[in-house]
C-alpha cells in the first residue's frame, strides 16, 4: 500500500474517533446545565478542555490556562460552539470532521460508496446547522446524532470491508486516538481528585463518557467507587474503551501489517506496541487515584504518542495536507 493511502487511511479514523469523543464530552456537559451548580458546571468545563489539551476561548482575557474563572465567565452556549463549529479550533467537530472527510476523499478510489456517502452525509448535515438552530430545544440531541453518524460509519466498514491493510491502518489510527483521549481524561479526572467538589456523580459521568456505564454496572453493580471505575477503565480487555482493549488492538493490527519473520528484528513500532503494553501490565502500573495515578497516566499517553510518531516515520513519510494535531 502506497505510504499516503495508508497515511489517509490512519488519519481518517483518526479524527473520526475525536468526533465520537468530544461529541460524547460535550453531550454530557450540556446535560448537566440545568440542574447543576455553576460552580460543578465550571469544574465540568476545566475538565473537559484539560483533558482535550486546550484552552477556551478568552482564556489570555479571564486568567490563567488551568484558572477556573475561565470557566466561569465564559457561558455555555460560547463553550460548546467553540468546540463544535469553530474550525480554528483543531479540537472542534466540525474541523475534525472536515479532516476526517478531505483524508476519505484522497483515497475515494479505495473506499465504497456506502462508506463515502456516511461520511459525507454527516458533513454536510452539519454544514446546515448552527448551535442557534438547537440551543433552545434539545442541543445535547446534536451529539447523540452526531455519535451515531459515526457509529454507523464504523458498522459500514465492519460489514463491507476486506480485512487487508487499510482496514488495518483504520483500526490503528482509532485505537492510537482513543488511547491518547481516554487516557487524559481519566488523567484530568485524577487531577481532579483532589479537590473536595470531585463526588460519585463526577466518576458515573466518567464512565458514560467513555460509553462503559451499563457494562461497569452489569460486572460490579450501581456502586461506583473511584478505584473500580480507573480499574475498569484501564485493564478490562473485553471493554472497547480501556486502555487494555485499545493497545491489544494497536498490537493485532500492527501484525496484521508488518508481521515479524522468524530470525527478523521487529519494526519499531512493534517494539512501541510493546512497552505500551507492558505498562499496562499489572504488574508495571499501581494506579491510584491521587497525583500518582496522574502521572502513570501521563507517561502512558507521551509514550502512544511516541508510537504514533514511530508509525509515521515508518509507514506514512508522505505528508497530507491536514496535517497532525499534536
Amino acid at each position: 500500500m502506497l505510504a499516503r493511502v495508508a497515511d489517509s487511511f490512519y488519519w481518517m479514523n483518526r479524527y473520526l474517533e475525536r468526533v465520537e469523543h468530544i461529541a460524547r464530552l460535550i453531550g454530557l456537559q450540556l446535560e448537566r446545565l440545568p440542574s447543576s451548580p455553576a460552580r460543578d458546571i465550571a469544574e465540568g468545563w476545566r475538565r473537559l478542555f484539560r483533558s482535550l489539551g486546550t484552552h477556551p476561548p478568552g482564556a489570555d482575557t479571564y486568567g490563567g490556562a488551568e484558572d477556573e474563572d475561565d470557566f466561569l465567565f465564559a457561558d455555555g452556549y460560547t463553550l460548546t460552539d467553540y468546540l463544535t463549529f469553530e474550525t480554528a479550533n483543531p479540537n472542534s467537530i466540525m474541523f475534525c470532521l472536515m479532516a476526517a472527510r478531505e483524508n476519505a476523499r484522497q483515497v475515494r478510489d479505495t473506499i465504497s460508496n456506502a462508506i463515502w456517502s456516511s461520511l459525507n452525509r454527516e458533513y454536510l448535515r452539519l454544514q446546515e446547522i448552527t448551535l442557534v438552530d438547537v440551543w433552545r430545544r434539545d442541543p445535547a440531541m446534536l451529539y447523540r446524532d452526531i455519535i451515531q453518524a459515526v457509529q454507523l460509519f464504523d458498522g459500514i466498514c465492519a460489514s463491507s470491508m476486506r480485512r487487508d491493510t487499510g482496514w488495518h491502518f483504520m483500526r490503528l489510527g482509532r485505537f492510537i486516538e482513543r488511547v491518547q483521549l481516554v487516557g487524559s481524561l481519566l488523567e484530568a479526572h485524577c487531577a481532579a481528585a483532589k479537590n473536595p467538589s470531585e463526588g460519585k456523580d463526577d466518576w458515573v459521568g466518567l464512565l458514560w463518557a467513555c460509553d462503559a456505564f451499563e457494562a461497569y454496572c452489569q460486572l460490579h453493580g450501581a456502586q461506583v467507587r473511584e478505584e473500580k471505575v480507573l480499574d475498569f477503565l484501564v485493564y478490562d480487555a473485553g471493554l472497547p474503551h480501556a486502555l487494555c482493549f485499545a493497545v491489544n488492538g494497536i498490537w493485532s493490527s500492527l501484525e496484521a501489517i508488518d508481521s515479524p519473520a522468524a530470525g527478523r528484528i521487529s519494526a519499531m513500532p512493534h517494539e512501541m506496541a510493546s512497552r505500551l503494553a507492558s505498562i499496562l501490565s499489572r504488574q508495571e502500573m499501581s494506579l491510584a487515584v491521587d497525583e500518582k495515578g496522574r502521572d502513570v497516566l501521563s507517561d502512558l499517553v507521551t509514550l502512544c504518542r511516541e508510537c504514533h510518531e514511530t508509525l509515521e516515520r515508518t509507514y506514512m513519510s508522505c505528508p497530507t495536507e491536514f496535517a497532525s494535531v499534536p
